[in-house]
Order: C-alpha cells, then structure tokens, then sequence
C-alpha cells in the first residue's frame, strides 16, 4: 500500500472504540470535563476512518453522550447489556481494532489483552508495551535506564530535588486527574500522611513549558508528527489541563525527534499513535514525564495541524512494510481550548 491508495479490495470493518463514549462508566455519572475530551477525541478518530474507501467503521455508545455519526453499525447499550460483553462482540464482527482507553484502574490493558486474545488486529501498541507505559513508575525506569533525560521519580519526597515544589500523580493516572502540587515540605509531608501514597509518585515541579508531541510507532521506530504546547493551570493545590496548541513547540522539533526515536526504542512494542508529555525547562533542556501508548486530546487537531488524514496515515502504517510519511506533511498551528 502506499499512502495514496486502500488495501481493501472488499469491506473492512475497524471498531473505532473510546472507552467513555462506549460506556466505560455506564453505571456511574461521567464528569463534564471528562466528556468532552472523550467525545472530541472520538468524532476526531470516526470523522478521519469515515473518509476511508472500502471501511466499515463499528462503534459502541453510551446514550447520555452526544450520538456518534460516520459509522455503519452502532451499539446503544441497553440497561440490561453488559458492556465489556457488547465489546467482546464488537470486537468478534472486527477485522482491526483502534481504541483509546485511559491507563486507570487497568482500562487500557485490559481491553488491549481483550482484543490480542481474540486474535484480531491492533491499530493501537502491545499489551506489553501498554502494561510499561500505562505505569509512570515503571516508564520512569525503563527510560532512565535507556539514557533519557527523565524528570525524576520516587515514591518518596526527595527534598535535595524540588527547589520549586512537588507534583504528585496517580501512578495510572491519565491527564491531570488527581495530581497535587505542594509549594513546600509541610503541606507535603501532610498529604504523605493522609492520602494513597502507595498508588501515587512523586516529582520535582520544574519551572517551564509544558509540552507533549504526537509521533506514529512500529517496531522500534518513530516518525514524529507534531510538537505541542499543553495549556496548564497550576495554583496552589492543583494542576489542571485545559487544552493545547498543536505545533505551539515547533522551535523543539529537533529535540523532540531525537527522544522520540529513544522512547520507541526503549518500549518497541509501541504502535500507532503515541503521545509523550515533557517538560521545556526555563533553560531550555527537554524532561520527560511520561509515555501515553495512545492517542491523546491532541489528535483532535492532528488533521488540521498536517493536512492528512490521520486515518489513512495509520492504516498506511499497518499495511506497508516500507513505511514513510508522506511528503508535504504540514506543521500548522491548531489550537484545542478545552472547558470554554
């Protein structure tokens, strides 16, 4: 296949699957905020399959949420159904499976080890690669030792570090969700003593940008997509995300390109697209903080920002042995507000 042409000489049929929108807390109220990046991210990924020749796109749906268009079968769960029964079905009528799913609480690796059992085709990374990535303590590892220049990373505070405060995360968590910021010793050492600093690590809050790029991965390779600035609001409890600006970072490309190409080697089962958050240190250097073995918020303005099709370009990553981006690929700047 090459980027211009589809290998399908008959339907193929891809479950496009994000796990909130498909009813990942359907007996449970889904916060506002978490909403709209799961129904922005999945009109992104059903909009780019649908432009697709010879596709047949599957989904699931949770009918609190706005319903989903550009598909040709549709699950609306039911009060009586099931739904990781619904996706194991889902998944039986797929050819291919692209998902996203947060690391919390085992969603992504669990639907990932789900779909490699039922022998169909990721679009998305390894249950091995998932299980590193979906750990910040266990990527934080796996990276040093691979020579990046990672942002520290304990499970205890260590004071010699954090000039200008502490972070501390959920060690699954996606986003900012139950990340605390402490500006000194005291307030930390109270949270240490009452909240679950088993599942949490800790790090030195670093003065700069926050940033993230987007790259496409196989086998041990990356091909770098966009560099982006992340829109974050700190104040004296919390860190919130509030969006990005695709491309906001594009004066980092080389350095972002040369972790890239470290990370994908370091965790080879990396597939599709992948997202890595650092931080542009007021000095310049480049920290990294994590690995997201998925797509993230920033895909809903991937289109945009390189004049592609997103979907085509995965697909073109799966099916062709000699992979290379396209030429002309462009690097505009798209903005993505979130809670306006």
């Amino acid at each position: 296949m090459t980027s211009t042409t589809t290998p399908f000489s008959s339907t193929t049929h891809i479950l496009v699957f994000e796990y909130l929108t498909a009813g990942g807390l359907y007996r449970e109220p889904i916060p506002a905020s978490l909403a709209q990046e799961a129904v922005l991210m999945r009109d992104a990924m059903l909009d780019a399959m649908s432009r697709v020749a010879g596709v047949g796109i599957l989904s699931a749906h949770d009918a609190r949420l706005p319903m989903p268009i550009y598909m040709s079968h549709c699950h609306v769960l039911q009060d009586g159904d099931a739904p990781w029964q619904v996706w194991a079905s889902l998944i039986a009528e797929a050819d291919l499976v692209w998902l996203v799913a947060p690391e919390s609480a085992g969603a992504l690796s669990q639907l990932t080890e789900l779909v490699e059992m039922s022998g169909k085709a990721l679009l998305t990374s390894t249950a091995a690669a998932v299980k590193i990535a979906s750990s910040k303590w266990r990527t934080y590892e796996q990276l040093r030792l691979a020579g990046l220049p990672m942002v520290a990373t304990t499970r205890v505070p260590d004071h010699s570090q954090a000039r200008n405060g502490w972070v501390t995360k959920p060690d699954d968590g996606v986003s900012c969700d139950d990340v605390h910021y402490f500006n000194d010793a005291d307030s930390l050492e109270r949270w240490l003593t009452q909240g679950p600093t088993a599942s949490h690590i800790i790090q030195p809050y670093i003065e700069g940008k926050a940033a993230s790029f987007t790259m496409l991965c196989r086998d041990g390779q990356a091909w770098l997509l966009t560099c982006n600035q992340q829109l974050i609001h700190v104040d004296q409890k919390s860190i919130q995300y509030r969006g990005g600006i695709v491309n906001g970072l594009m004066e980092h490309w080389a350095g972002f390109d040369q972790i890239a190409q470290q990370v994908a080697a370091a965790i080879p089962g990396l597939f599709g697209y992948v997202g890595v958050d650092l931080i542009v240190g007021d000095d310049g250097r480049l920290h990294v903080l994590e690995v997201n073995p998925r797509l993230t918020t920033s895909f809903a303005g991937l289109e945009a920002a390189i004049a592609y099709n997103p979907a085509r370009l995965l697909l073109d990553l799966f099916y062709n042995e000699d992979f290379k981006l396209p030429s002309g690929l462009q690097r505009n700047r798209i903005e993505i507000n979130l809670n306006d």
